[in-house]
């Protein structure tokens, strides 16, 4: 997470958009918005609120929030930080007219109803009137104000306020503002229940239960993937045996997660469910995902002294050094590969694993830079920062080495393809035949799938050289059609044995797809959402339902395969398409800060990679503090540590509340505010 500042300090003060950053002083004016009378007024006020209620509050103006909304900008920053339970942030967007108060969920002395009145009264008249000094002293006095000690009986303000707010719900029950905070509230309330109590999920709206869900699903797969990530380098550290506990509570985790992701799939299909059994789904889904995080989280504190990064922070940086030298050896033959590659199949074949080498080359500027950045916190005495920055690279190194592999899997896959395809033409021919010699039977029906197959056939063996997965992939497609049916028409002995010969095909076709979209999504998972991790579990289910029955009943089995080979297909093409919408958003936000129009190496390029491999953008989700944790394995939800590992020792422990994601499940900020347009 530190990196993430350590990579964007050096972006221009004024007038850039400008990403979330670490603030090292607690008046800080990167657009010109202040005199420097304002920051003397200003300081003897922050000053004043600390030495009262001990409360830090710290201001930022800057040109936009960029892309991000107020608060993930400001979670990030008060991340990138080291913020804790005293810090409060406000930023303040000037060119977007946006404004964010930040504060940590544990700061009890400041309400709900306080923190709006501080918004509405003491912070946006000021902003309104461009009065940019007056609105972070406003925002002081009002912080001070909320927290001191209450003489009377709030009892009568809280009737009057009940009241309002009920006569302002009745005026604008009809309106679609009013739907939106309603829904948003029921949201909110997850939060503050136990998510694996399926009575209290029951008591939640299907709509907030709905949109709960799919961000668990993005964040409960993020974590199980990066706490894999952790539990190879624990394992390969102390060995099968040693990690036995932390690999079963992973292992719970998956299987847990996969129920989850076969409910959502089932919610997405064509076949509609009455609302009452929607429900039901929605409430089994939340419930799943939370057993899942509750499994990690479980073994977080045994991980954590397990896997005591501190202590061998020097040997860990020299083996890590050794391992960004490995990978950069691979680099230029996953080069040479693709160019072969290139030289031989058609762009489309090739489209999943085409950048791999280009977000390798940034992940390795990523992790040499996290080590350097590691070594100089450890020269400093800077413990939170020495664990941060090498689990940024332990993860870069990570991904570049899968990303490097993931060309060699593709050409691995396409040379089986190559292989597989003459068998499977043959195999359909056949069963062209077959249809032709039972077309009376098939009817018109029959006939039109059978010209299909022949079609597919014929471009199958224009496109053998250029495209064997492709045409290995229409060849599967049209037996399938055709065996649909041919079932009809022939004995099931028939069906059987058939399906024994053509399930290798399909079976390898759809190892095939899942390794590519599985390889796409992994090395990519900060820019895509639930749905192609939804379609990757099933196929993934599908796949591996069809090898546990395929002695037994290949016929189901075929089936289970063919419905692995959609559903990979559908995962890659849907995060292809949300990979692609969110790099065109991306160094669009990023254009002016740091290097732009860069190489593969350019800064601008480590900073979008490090967030599109979910390195970065773990740190700007989860943040830092008492109660959160920096990049690594999973987040924290308020009031819980959550998942495995900072990696301190003992005494560092009682004396940083920091924590670095590593292994464990997913949480939230530990963060709340609000804000707005002025």
């Amino acid at each position: 997470m530190f990196m993430l500042a350590t990579l964007l300090l050096g972006a221009p003060a004024a007038s850039v958009a400008e990403p979330p950053l670490r603030l090292d002083d607690r008046i800080v004016d990167n657009v010109g918005a202040l005199s420097a009378g304002d920051i003397e007024r200003i300081r003897p006020e922050f000053d004043e609120l600390y030495d009262e209620q001990r409360i830090r509050l710290w201001v930022v103006y800057t040109d936009t929030f960029m892309d991000f909304d107020g608060q993930t900008w400001t979670d990030a920053t008060s991340a990138i930080s080291g913020f804790g339970d005293n810090d409060v942030l406000l930023a303040v967007a000037v060119t977007d007219r946006q404004y964010f108060l930040n504060l940590p969920n544990s700061m009890t002395a400041v309400s709900s109803s306080e923190e709006r009145a501080i918004l509405r009264d003491d912070i946006e008249p000021a902003l309104s009137e461009d009065l940019w000094a007056d609105a972070a002293i406003g925002a002081a006095n009002g912080l001070a104000r909320a927290a001191a000690p209450s003489t009377s009986s709030p009892v009568p303000v809280l009737i009057v306020l009940g009241g309002i707010a009920g006569f302002i719900a009745f005026l604008v029950v009809r309106s679609k503002r009013r739907a939106a905070r309603t829904h948003a509230r029921n949201v909110a309330s997850l939060d503050n229940i136990d998510l694996t109590d399926r009575t209290a999920l029951a008591q939640v709206p299907a709509s907030a239960l709905d949109t709960k869900s799919k961000a668990m699903l993005v964040e409960t797969d993020d974590a199980i993937r990066t706490s894999g990530e952790e539990l190879a380098r624990a394992r390969d550290e102390f060995g099968d045996s040693s990690v036995s506990q932390f690999t079963q509570a992973l292992t719970n985790a998956k299987r847990a997660l996969g129920r989850a992701f076969e409910i959502r799939q089932r919610l997405d299909d064509a076949i509609p469910e009455t609302p009452p059994q929607r429900h039901q789904m929605l409430v089994d889904l939340v419930a799943t995902c939370a057993t899942a995080d509750r499994e990690l989280d479980a073994q977080v504190e045994a991980f954590d002294a397990k896997r005591d990064l501190l202590i061998s922070a020097p040997e860990r940086l020299d083996s890590l050094t050794q391992d960004v030298v490995a990978v950069t050896v691979r680099i230029p033959e996953a080069e040479g590969a693709l160019e072969s590659l290139r030289a031989q199949f058609a762009p489309s074949v090739l489209g999943a694993i085409e950048k791999n080498p280009a977000l390798a080359k940034d992940h390795v500027t990523l992790a040499e830079e996290s080590i350097s950045e590691a070594r100089r916190a450890l020269n400093r005495g800077d413990s939170a920062n020495v664990i941060a920055s090498l689990r940024a690279a332990e993860a870069a190194v990570s991904q570049a080495r899968e990303l490097v592999e993931g060309v060699a899997h593709a050409e691995i896959d396409i040379r089986s393809a190559i292989t597989r395809l003459p068998e499977a033409m043959t195999d359909l021919e056949k069963d062209i035949e077959r249809a032709r010699q039972l077309a009376n039977a098939g009817g018109p029906e029959l006939n039109a799938v059978r010209a299909a197959a022949e079609e597919a056939l014929m471009k199958a063996r224009d496109a053998r050289e250029s495209n064997p997965l492709g045409s290995l992939h229409h060849i599967v497609e049209a037996d399938a059609a055709l065996d649909e049916l041919l079932a009809r028409a022939q004995e099931a002995s028939e069906r059987e044995q058939h399906a024994r010969r053509t399930l290798a095909n399909d079976l390898s076709a759809a190892d095939a797809h899942i390794t590519a979209a599985r390889d796409f999504i992994s090395t990519r998972r900060g820019a895509i959402g639930a749905e192609p991790r939804t379609r990757l579990s099933e196929a993934e289910r599908h796949a591996g339902y069809a090898r546990h029955i395929a002695h037994s009943d290949p016929v189901t089995a075929l089936e289970h395969a063919r419905a692995a080979v959609k559903l990979a297909q559908q995962a890659l093409s849907y995060a292809r398409s949300e990979v692609s919408s969110w790099e065109s958003q991306q160094r669009t936000n990023f254009a002016n800060v740091g290097q732009t129009g860069g190489g593969p190496g350019s800064m601008t390029n480590v900073v979008v990679g490090g967030m599109l491999g979910g390195i970065l953008m773990d740190a700007m989700r989860s943040g830092s503090g008492s109660r959160h944790r920096s990049s690594g394995f999973g987040t924290t939800r308020s009031g819980s540590t959550g998942g495995f590992s900072t990696g301190r020792s003992s005494s560092a422990r009682r004396s940083s509340n920091v924590r670095s994601r590593s292994f464990g499940g997913p949480r939230s900020s530990g963060r709340r505010g609000g804000g707005g347009r002025f």
